[in-house]
C-alpha cells in the first residue's frame, strides 16, 4: 500500500486514494509469460480507477511486484474506520489462469472483545472518540461534593447505583469499588491487588480496570482518597481515584471511571457506556487497563504490563477512553425522552444459523418504520421497508441480493422518523 499522496501511514484511510501493488512468487516448473492481473471489489465504499497490473514474464523461482503499473483505489470519506473490505485478483498468462482473494482494512480499527464492546480513545479518528473532560469530585474542589470512601490498603466497598446499569447483557444496581484501581459490577468481596491479563479467571468478575495494580489510597498524611458522586444533571455516576499511591514507586495515580445511564446514553445493545479518564499518564507500567465480563472469558485488554493493544493509543496526560457497544461506523441511537415512549424490539433466537424472528412495538404514530441489518463493520446488508406498527418480521439470514452473509455479529436496528433502537445477534455456521 503506497499512500504517499495521503497521510503516508501505510494503509488506506477514509477519503484517501492510494496505489496498491501485489508481489507474486512463481514456484512452478516454467516461466509465466505475458502475466496480467485484474483487481475486483464490489464494496460500495471502494472505487477502483485503475484495476489492471501488468507483470510481463515471471520467471521460475522468482518474485515480481507491479510497481510500474500499480492498482489505484479510493475509499469513500464515509467509510467507517476499521471496515474490512474483500478483494479478488484475477491472474492470467500463457496457459495460466487463477483468482486470488484477500482483504484489506480501511482506516484505524479499535480494540474490541470480538464485537460486543469496543473502546475508543480521545484524539482518535472515529465519531465515537471521547473528548477528555475532567470531572473533579475530590475534596480539593467545591463544585461537586463527592463522597469519600476513606478506603485503606486492599479494601473494597459496595455502593448502590442511582440507575440500573447493564453490563455484558446483565443488569446491576450495585458496584464494588476497590482500592486497587478497579470497580466490579454487583456486590463482591474481592480485593485483588495482583493484576492479570484480560480475559482471565483471576481477579474480580465483571470488572472495569482503570489502573489495576497494588494501589493504596490510605497513606497517612497524604491527600489520596477515592470518591464517588452522582451527577443528576448529566446522568453519570463518577468514581474518582485521587492521588492514590502506586506501590512500589509511590507515585500517585489520578483517574476516574464514569458509568452512564443508558436511558440518556443509549447503545445498540442497551448496555451501559463507560468512560475512563486519566488526569495524568500511568505512573507505572506493570498494571492492567481494560474491561471483562462476569464469566471472565470475554473482555478488552487495552494495556497489560508495558504492552498496549495493537490498535490502542498510549495513555497520556488528559486522556480518555470510552467503552461502548456502538461499533465503528455507527454513531449510536437517538436519545429517548422517557422509557414510557420508548420503542421496543426483540429478536429470537439471538444466536442463529437459519432465521431470526424480529418482534417490535411502537407506541406512537410515525410515517416511517424500517428494520435494517448491519454487519460488524457497519455495512448495511438487509433492509425491510414500509412496515406497520406492532408486527413481526422474519429474517432468513440472507442479504438484499439473496446471498447468505458470513458468520459473525450483526445488529438489527428498528428506525422511525425520530427514534431508533437495536439488538445484537450472532450468526453461526
Amino acid at each position: 500500500m503506497y499512500d504517499n499522496g495521503g497521510n503516508n501511514n501505510g494503509r488506506i484511510d477514509p477519503g484517501e486514494t492510494v496505489d496498491l501493488t501485489a508481489t507474486f512468487w512463481n514456484i512452478g516448473g516454467a516461466d509465466l509469460a505475458d502475466m496480467s492481473t485484474t483487481l475486483n471489489c464490489n464494496n460500495p465504499y471502494i472505487s477502483i480507477t485503475d484495476n489492471s497490473g501488468y507483470f510481463g514474464t515471471l520467471q521460475m523461482d522468482s518474485t515480481k511486484e507491479n510497481t510500474a503499473d500499480p492498482y489505484v483505489l479510493t475509499a469513500d470519506p464515509s467509510t467507517p474506520h476499521g471496515t474490512l473490505v474483500d478483494f479478488s485478483l484475477e491472474v492470467t498468462g500463457s496457459g495460466y489462469s487463477e483468482t486470488f482473494d484477500f482483504s484489506l482494512l480501511v482506516g484505524q480499527p479499535v480494540p474490541t472483545d470480538s464485537g460486543y464492546y469496543y473502546v475508543y480513545y480521545s484524539g482518535g479518528p472515529h465519531p465515537q472518540s471521547p473528548v477528555f473532560e475532567w470531572i473533579a469530585i475530590d475534596s480539593t474542589q467545591t463544585t461537586y461534593s463527592g463522597t469519600s470512601l476513606d478506603l485503606d490498603d486492599n479494601q473494597s466497598v459496595t455502593v448502590s447505583l442511582p440507575f440500573t446499569f447493564k453490563y455484558y447483557s446483565v443488569d446491576y444496581d450495585q458496584i464494588t469499588i476497590c482500592s486497587n484501581g478497579w470497580i466490579a459490577m454487583g456486590d463482591q468481596t474481592e480485593v485483588d491487588w495482583t493484576n492479570s491479563a484480560i480475559p482471565n479467571s483471576d481477579g474480580p468478575q465483571a470488572m472495569v480496570a482503570g489502573i489495576w495494580d497494588d494501589l493504596d489510597p490510605g497513606n497517612e498524611g497524604a491527600p489520596s482518597d477515592i470518591y464517588y458522586y452522582y451527577d443528576e444533571t448529566t446522568h453519570r455516576f463518577i468514581i474518582e481515584y485521587f492521588q492514590v499511591e502506586h506501590f512500589p514507586s509511590g507515585s500517585p495515580e489520578t483517574f476516574e471511571i464514569i458509568l452512564c445511564d443508558e436511558d440518556y446514553y443509549p447503545t445498540p445493545t442497551n448496555d451501559g457506556e463507560i468512560y475512563v479518564q486519566y488526569l495524568v499518564e500511568q505512573q507505572q507500567l506493570d498494571n492492567t487497563v481494560g474491561i471483562e465480563n462476569a464469566a471472565e472469558d470475554l473482555g478488552i485488554q487495552y494495556f497489560y504490563n508495558n504492552t498496549y493493544h495493537v490498535y490502542a493509543e498510549p495513555i497520556t496526560d488528559q486522556f480518555a477512553l470510552r467503552y461502548t457497544t456502538i461499533p465503528p461506523g455507527q454513531t449510536g441511537v437517538r436519545e429517548y425522552s422517557s422509557r414510557v415512549n420508548r420503542i421496543e424490539i426483540d429478536v429470537f433466537p439471538s444466536i442463529t444459523r437459519e432465521y431470526v424472528a424480529i418482534d417490535y412495538s411502537i407506541p406512537f404514530s410515525t410515517d416511517r418504520i424500517q428494520i435494517k441489518i448491519y454487519d460488524i463493520s457497519g455495512r448495511l446488508i438487509k433492509k425491510f421497508d414500509n412496515l406497520t406498527r406492532d408486527a413481526r418480521v422474519i429474517w432468513d439470514i440472507s442479504d438484499d441480493s439473496g446471498r447468505s452473509p458470513a458468520k459473525g455479529v450483526y445488529f438489527v436496528i428498528l428506525e422511525t422518523d425520530d427514534y431508533q433502537v437495536s439488538q445484537k445477534i450472532v450468526v453461526v455456521e
